[in-house]
């Protein structure tokens, strides 16, 4: 999405209404992917192997969920510069909407296990903390920013299409702990799913996609999303031949790598996992 943002600001084009719409709705599914998984694996690296087991059966049903509606499990190939591949028909909308509400119902069984369970929360609260200070200045984003007091989410402060007219609730914790990050995720699943049932409603009918047209020689562009990791940056510029002569990615990860070694210090090398999957940066994110 960035980086197609990147190239149509360059063209000097906009996608789409029904496109920024249907990217909304895929990029707030990979959210909601992401965090069940990670919560997932939270939960096994201190030994919770039940609720390894039930948030890694949801997160299947999800990604199932999307291979119907989007022809793809981890939805790629679904968007392109101008707009985006795939729709959704009416029917597919109500499908949705229910398949929202039977992940509540699940989570709203499956929660009460993690905040009531004494042994998980004794390995995750007061573990790995982060300090609010540490997080601002290593411009720490997404989760692992906004669970020790960070609170910026580029969907609200720096607002982009449709986020400019469906706000989206931002989940914020201060204690900067691995319980801090896990909260922040499932606070953010929630949020998600009332966002995607708003903008569901209201996705407007209409074309996939703008024409492209080739940009000048030295045209630039930016793009930024709010990924489920948190910024993601994409910078273009075009040759004479209406072909990228320079493209810069820049994942959430670069920033959140160190704040791994700053939130292992003083724990118990038993710990190392649980802080590691918490975090759960890029590799690949990092070394550009």
């Amino acid at each position: 999405w960035a980086a197609s943002m990147a190239m149509e600001r360059a063209a000097g084009i906009a996608p789409p209404p029904r496109a920024t719409g249907l990217r909304a709705v895929l990029a707030e599914r990979e959210r909601i992917a992401n965090h069940l998984g990670d919560v997932a694996g939270i939960c096994n690296d201190v030994g919770f192997s039940f609720a390894f087991y039930q948030f890694m059966r949801l997160r299947e049903q999800w990604l199932r969920g999307n291979a119907n509606h989007f022809g793809h499990r981890l939805l790629m190939d679904c968007l392109s510069p101008g707009g985006v591949r795939v729709d959704l028909a009416a029917t597919a909308i109500a499908e949705l909407h229910n398949h929202h509400r039977v992940l509540r119902d699940e989570l709203r069984e499956l929660l009460p296990l993690l905040s009531e369970n004494g042994s998980l929360q004794d390995r995750l609260q007061g573990t790995g903390v982060l300090a609010k200070e540490t997080a601002a200045r290593l411009g720490c984003l997404g989760y692992v920013g906004r669970a020790s007091g960070v609170d910026y989410d580029v969907r609200r402060d720096n607002r982009y299409a449709p986020y400019d007219e469906f706000p989206v609730k931002t989940a914020l914790a201060e204690r900067g702990d691995v319980a801090a990050r896990l909260q922040v995720r499932l606070d953010e699943i929630g949020a998600t799913l009332d966002f995607l049932d708003r903008l569901l409603s209201r996705v407007p009918d209409g074309e996939l996609q703008s024409s492209w047209q080739t940009p000048t020689s030295g045209a630039e562009g930016v793009g930024m999303v709010e990924a489920w990791r948190g910024e993601i940056l994409r910078y273009v510029r075009f040759d004479d031949t209406g072909h990228i002569a320079r493209f810069f990615p820049r994942d959430p990860s670069w920033f959140n790598w160190p704040a791994l070694e700053q939130l292992i210090r003083d724990n118990i090398v038993p710990e190392f996992p649980v802080c590691n999957k918490s975090v759960n940066a890029s590799f690949s994110g990092h070394d550009l």
